[in-house]
């Protein structure tokens, strides 16, 4: 067994790709494990789909106002997956499509797996964010999948646990926590790069859906209520998601865009 995971790991290490739209180099060696593996991590956020709603950790606000926010993000949802089937179809050979929700468990959030699961918090419909603000927040998680940020960092995970094995003489609690600290290092390395890369494919699928980066760009400023933005890595993500998004608005139109 430890063999076996000794192998894993240093496959892993080998087995970089390049992404097709990205350009960048990845660990993705075995893409359905690391996928399956992501999942797996989601779901114990997130809750499973289909599961009863838990209560929101904050207000969420009436069940009419959470139905048609739902409705919203539903629409909204159905028309970024024709973007994005047009900008990566070879996406859609390994995942049947995208299932976008409105989770109870993850408050005024956003998250995504690999799998195409997109899980838009219900305590964002305390924000009142127009049309424009759900299609972005929708759009990131979608570029978050077509840019297999989940499986990486589930890569990464998977070579720390496997070379975790490979320590002397420390017994498993230690080899949990020393495997913890270096696949939260490592993914760390590349966070702030994931995060451009997820803006900038989200600015191109609302391109696509008919949303130019200037019409986009001051609705996420205006179009959320900031005084109520939660406390936390979420909202200083957004900031700056509002800020690169300005940034690209104020540049000069792009020749093409990704995935052309």
């Amino acid at each position: 067994m430890r063999q076996a995971g000794i192998l894993v790991g240093l496959a892993l290490l080998a087995g970089c790709s390049t992404h097709p739209i990205t350009g960048r180099d990845q660990i993705l060696a075995l893409p359905a494990v690391q996928a399956a593996h992501a999942d797996a991590s989601f779901a114990v956020s997130a809750g499973l789909p289909g599961t009863a709603a838990p209560a929101c950790e904050q207000d969420c606000g009436s069940a009419e106002n959470i139905a048609a926010f739902a409705a919203r993000v539903a629409t909204i949802g159905a028309r970024l997956e024709v973007s994005a089937r047009g900008i990566d179809p070879e996406l859609f050979g390994q995942i049947d499509n995208f299932r976008v929700e409105v989770n109870h468990a993850i408050g005024a959030s956003t998250g995504s797996s690999a799998g195409g699961r997109i899980a838009i918090g219900a305590g964002l419909a305390r924000l009142e964010p127009t049309d424009t603000v759900i299609a972005f927040l929708i759009a990131r998680e979608m570029a978050h999948v077509i840019a297999r940020h989940a499986a990486e960092n589930s890569g990464a995970s998977i070579v720390f646990s496997a070379l975790g094995m490979l320590l002397p003489g420390i017994n498993v609690l230690a080899r949990l926590v020393a495997t913890k600290v270096g696949s939260s290092m490592l993914t760390r390395s590349w966070e702030a790069q994931q995060e451009r890369e997820a803006d900038d494919i989200a600015v191109t699928l609302l391109e696509h859906a008919g949303l130019p980066a200037r019409v986009i760009a001051p609705e996420l400023d205006s179009g959320i209520k900031h005084a109520l933005l939660p406390d936390g890595e979420w909202a200083a993500r957004y900031l700056d998601s509002v800020r690169r998004v300005a940034f690209i608005a104020a540049s000069a139109p792009r020749v093409a865009v990704v995935g052309d």
